[in-house]
């Protein structure tokens, strides 16, 4: 699914109902704008967690939007910052959970929330660092951090 330049829509995975991943279907939706002290991040990844399966199945944890995206998890780049935000530019690569309990709507192409619920992704990052290949792991990466 490409996107269209400076387009007002974009694709995402929507719920019209509560139910299985049957309820899952793929629309194009409304394309957030960041408000006061927010940013716009297009998405690059999108966790599907116990959480996103909860909210589909039973509705969840905070309020819905409207389409019913689900995604709580998301990693991507910042696409445009709202007024009265600092911490982050255009460019940075992050990840967040923004907005929870609410659904952030992370199952799309773009996804807006505080800034402040983001946090800029680390240049070397390993998660589940255990035995022998892990400590090396980790060893590599904080190496390769310096340089």
């Amino acid at each position: 699914m490409a996107e269209q330049p400076g387009s007002s829509t974009m694709h995402a995975v929507t719920a019209a109902t509560l139910g299985g991943p049957e309820v899952l279907r793929p629309a194009e939706v409304p394309r957030p704008v960041p408000g006061l002290t927010e940013v716009l991040v297009r998405v690059h990844a999108a966790v599907v967690n116990p959480a996103d399966f909860m909210a589909r199945a039973q509705g969840g944890f905070g309020p819905w939007g409207d389409p019913r995206i689900l995604g709580f998890d998301v990693s991507g780049t910042v696409e445009a910052v709202g007024p009265g935000v600092s911490i982050l530019r255009p460019g940075d690569e992050v990840f967040g959970m923004p907005c929870f309990p609410a659904q952030a709507g992370g199952y799309a192409q773009f996804v807006t929330g505080p800034a402040r619920h983001f946090a800029v992704k680390p240049r070397a990052l390993v998660h589940g660092a255990s035995g022998g290949v892990g400590h090396l792991a980790v060893q590599i990466a904080k190496a390769r951090a310096r340089t």
